[in-house]
Parts: C-alpha cells; sequence; structure tokens
C-alpha cells in the first residue's frame, strides 16, 4: 500500500511530495465500537504503519517537461480513491443518522419524465423536505439520490412514521398521499410520485423494515454511484442534528480470533444485523440492533 503526501501550493499542487509504503500489522488491531439507540457497529482492523520509500522517485522527476502516463495514472487512481473514501464516509455517517434518529418510514421519490440532473434533484428534495415539515409541523429525515438504470434520479427518504392526515392548501388529505401532492407541486402535475414504503425492482412494497436494514438500503445508493457524483457534492441529505462520536481503541500483540473473542457482544433482546470476517481474514465487522419481535 502506497500513498503519496506532501504539502499542497496555491494551485493544489504537492510540494515535494513523498511515497510512504504502508504495512498492515498482523499483530495490532484498531476497534471502532459505535451505539446509539441500542445499536452497536463494531469494526476491527489492523493498524497500518507507515515508513518512506526511499527508492521513489517522483515522476516529475523523470519527465520534467511533461506529466508522464504513470503519473497521469496516478493521479486519476488517487482521485478516484478520494471520491471513494468520501462516500464511504457519507455512507457510515447516513446509516448511523437513521439508526440514531430511529426511523421507520421510507419513502421513494420519483420522476416520470426523465430527469438526469443530479443539483436539480438535490433543489427538488429540499424545497419538498421544507414543505413537508411545513405541513406536518416536525419532519425529520436522511436521504440519498440514486439514478435508475434509464438515467432519471430518484431519492430514498428514510423518516418517522407519518400520521394518518395531514393539511395541504386548507384541505385535510391522507398523510399517504401529502408527499406526492407535494413533490408535484415542485416537479409539475402527474410528473411524480412519493411512495410510502419504497418499492422493489420488481413492483413489490419494502415496508416494515428494521432500522438498521432501512439504514443498510437507505446508504449503500451513496456507494453505487460514488464516481458519478461530483467532487465536493454533498452525497446525501439529513436533517440537522448530531451524532454520538464511536470509542476508538487500539490492541496491540493479539490476534483476530482473540479480539473477536473478547468483544463479541449480543445482549438479550437484541438481534445480529451482520457479523463476517474480512476477506484475508484480518478484519472483522458486527452490527446489532434491539430485535424487533422481542419488543413486541
Amino acid at each position: 500500500m502506497r500513498r503519496i503526501i506532501g504539502i499542497k501550493d496555491a494551485n493544489g499542487k504537492l510540494v515535494d511530495p513523498v511515497c510512504m509504503v504502508g504495512t498492515h500489522s498482523t499483530t495490532d488491531f484498531d476497534v471502532h465500537i459505535w451505539e446509539s439507540n441500542g445499536h452497536r457497529e463494531m469494526s476491527v482492523r489492523p493498524v497500518v504503519y507507515w515508513e518512506e520509500d526511499p527508492d521513489w522517485r517522483e515522476p516529475r522527476d523523470l519527465f520534467p517537461d511533461q506529466p508522464s502516463l504513470e503519473q497521469i495514472k496516478d493521479e486519476e487512481d488517487r482521485r478516484l480513491r478520494n471520491l471513494e473514501k468520501s462516500a464511504r464516509r457519507a455512507t457510515t455517517t447516513c446509516r448511523r443518522v437513521i439508526k440514531a434518529e430511529a426511523f421507520n418510514e421510507m419513502l421513494t421519490l420519483t420522476y416520470r419524465e426523465n430527469q438526469t440532473d443530479r443539483e436539480l434533484c438535490k433543489k427538488h428534495f429540499s424545497i419538498w423536505s421544507k414543505r413537508m415539515k411545513r405541513a406536518l409541523g416536525e419532519f425529520r429525515y436522511c436521504a440519498s439520490f440514486e439514478r435508475q438504470e434509464r438515467g432519471s434520479m430518484h431519492i430514498h427518504c428514510a423518516t418517522h412514521k407519518l400520521p394518518k392526515s395531514a393539511v395541504h392548501k386548507g384541505a385535510v388529505v391522507k398523510a399517504w398521499q401529502l408527499g406526492t401532492k407535494i413533490w408535484r407541486d415542485i416537479v409539475g402535475e402527474d410528473n411524480g410520485l412519493c411512495f410510502v414504503g419504497g418499492k422493489t425492482k420488481f413492483g413489490g412494497s419494502r415496508r416494515n423494515l428494521s432500522s438498521a436494514k432501512m439504514a443498510a438500503y437507505v446508504s449503500k445508493y451513496i456507494m453505487k454511484d460514488f464516481a458519478d457524483a461530483p467532487e465536493e457534492s454533498n452525497r446525501y441529505s439529513r436533517s440537522n442534528g448530531t451524532l454520538p462520536k464511536p470509542q476508538k481503541m487500539t490492541f496491540y500483540g493479539t490476534s483476530m480470533g482473540e479480539l473477536i473473542g473478547a468483544l463479541f457482544e449480543c445482549k438479550d433482546g437484541d438481534c445480529i444485523v451482520s457479523h463476517s470476517v474480512g476477506k484475508w481474514g484480518d478484519s472483522y465487522w458486527l452490527c446489532t440492533e434491539p430485535d424487533p419481535y422481542y419488543l413486541q
């Protein structure tokens, strides 16, 4: 594993770049544990130790007048890696917001026309969420934006269960109709829908998902098209609020098996949402949540 570090000048170029070589430890591990609202996420990853590569030469030393093909490729690879890292951070935050807020309903907003402009979609959603809050008095949410196969944008929005009815333009309407009415006020009559519960690819409904499963479903679309989203672009939208920070620990001189045995925890009344050991056996992931059947 390698990375180039240095100080950026006014033009954004690295000054005196240095190539660092990273080595994964086989005995030292970083552990992150995040808990909120009964949900628990734990990740175990090996510590990476970095040292300077003494044999590395900057591409511009080899080709002082023009960038080499290797340099161009490295810069593009670095750009894609940064986009992916940004998307992963956004995915984690989006997932944790949904769990911390205990969202238990999902809305899916669509366009009938082939609306391909991502920024316009975000603008439409911003207006829609403000009008939903005005109509309901309170509307908390976390939403991700996805491009369909035909190219049109649509939105997955996690929120709390809607009330039975609400007031729209002075008239009482069923709450499940409210989202569509407000959405069409913005995007045009008969130009879109707001499905309560969401729709599957084959026309089925996604309802009664647990918070953890809803969080995984909504947040996964951030990674699905991370390279399509413009750089420095918000990959999701959420109502204001703060999140609890994860607890971070480092364990030295141990093994993955010993750590899993010491840290594995599934409390009474909880269920395991997902857990897995990494492909190379040097990482671990555990996600638990309150069992919805236990709570009934």
